[in-house]
């Protein structure tokens, strides 16, 4: 899919839990048959940095959270960190679909609040953690998104 404005994809992630990655990455991830933990800072992150990353400093993947897509909450920090600020032209993303079936195994952000880890970055209402390995079996669909700006 190509797109001009990152509110085109929302209407396909409204709802769901999703992880990015830059497409140059998914024959590595095939490759392992997951996404894999990095916690020890092994591939560096086109999200910023990640050193002090809550979920990434508990072994978890990183995913987008968009089940509470407009509300308040999700109004007041999505735009902190977007699904597309990776993408740029002429590298496309892949948004990896999480399994509503591993729903379950998400570790919420309010631990960081009850934690009070207010040293540790992570984008409240927004992100959830998936503790350990994701097999590409826990993911159902993939889509490659490109910029369609010149």
């Amino acid at each position: 899919m190509k797109i001009e404005h990152h509110e085109e994809l929302f209407p396909y992630l409204k709802g769901k839990v999703f992880h990015v990655t830059p497409s140059v990455n998914m024959q590595a991830i095939r490759d392992a048959g997951a996404l894999l933990p990095n916690h020890r800072l092994t591939q560096s992150s086109r999200f910023g940095n990640t050193e002090n990353g809550f979920f990434r400093l508990r072994d978890c993947v990183s995913f987008f959270d968009y089940r509470g897509f407009g509300s308040r909450e999700w109004k007041e920090h999505a735009y902190k960190c977007l699904p597309t600020m990776i993408l740029k032209r002429n590298t496309p993303i892949t948004i990896l679909f999480l399994c509503e079936s591993q729903f379950h195994k998400l570790e919420s952000w309010m631990a960081w609040k009850e934690e009070e880890a207010w040293h540790q970055r992570v984008i409240p209402h927004v992100e959830t953690g998936y503790k350990g390995r994701v097999s590409l079996e826990c993911i159902k669909e993939e889509l490659v998104v490109e910029s369609d700006n010149n």
